[in-house]
């Protein structure tokens, strides 16, 4: 073939530039690929909790929406305190202010997704089978706050809570019935001291003070919206 003569078609090969992108694609995937498989399963268990904790949430609704107390008010669920799902009551009031999720009796799963129960707490008086609430209850309400100090508020006046222990499961109520080793964290230990202020913020790996509880909570307002809405209130 002589120097002028040209082939039928010109020989098509990637550039240099086409050849860099597929690289930098290729580099990408690899790289979503390589996070671990243990940090994607507690990404997946994660968000699964989430969706559980906001589906409890709707169930707490729907249960006072749908319990009338002695006084036609309604109420909302006792703590599950003997870990048969079900809440327990000492004659109309709470048996305690805060223990297990009645699971049973709202019809949902019985553990996050780490395999431990969720923990519950409710104020007093909007849990009162003899006395519902209205619009003006008072209550030793629920708190939420950024740390164990309490020095910044995210919520207050709460009349219920619901708390997963998170991926470490310290301190939660496991299927045996009994309690998982304690946490170290001083923001962990608040959320299960038994008083009316629990803790929520980003999580933390940092030793002493690790922290990955999860939690959801039910605005008195947001209650009362929905009770008025159903026709329960005033």
């Amino acid at each position: 073939m002589s120097r002028n003569e040209r082939l039928p078609f010109p020989a098509k090969g990637f550039t240099l530039t086409e050849l860099t992108i597929v690289l930098v694609i290729l580099a990408l995937l690899l790289g979503g690929m390589a996070l671990p498989l243990s940090a994607q399963r507690n990404l997946h268990s994660v968000r699964e909790t989430q969706k559980q904790l906001a589906d409890i949430s709707e169930a707490l609704l729907g249960y006072a929406a749908s319990h009338r107390a002695t006084d036609g008010k309604p109420y909302l669920p006792c703590p599950d305190t003997d870990d048969d799902g079900f809440e327990n009551r000492a004659g109309e009031a709470c048996a305690a202010r805060e223990g297990r999720l009645p699971w049973a009796d709202l019809g949902l799963g019985a553990e996050d997704a780490w395999g431990n129960r969720f923990r519950y707490a409710v104020a007093d008086s909007y849990a009162h089978r003899g006395a519902g609430f209205g619009l003006n209850t008072p209550g030793l309400f629920l708190k939420v706050c950024e740390s164990a100090t309490c020095a910044r508020v995210l919520a207050n006046e709460l009349p219920a809570l619901i708390l997963s222990h998170g991926p470490n499961g310290a301190g939660a109520f496991n299927l045996s019935g009994g309690n998982n080793p304690a946490p170290a964290g001083t923001d962990e230990i608040a959320n299960q001291d038994g008083n009316r202020d629990f803790v929520l913020h980003t999580p933390s790996a940092l030793a002493g003070s690790e922290f990955d509880d999860l939690a959801a909570w039910i605005s008195r307002y947001l209650l009362f919206n929905r009770m008025i809405a159903a026709g329960r209130l005033p």
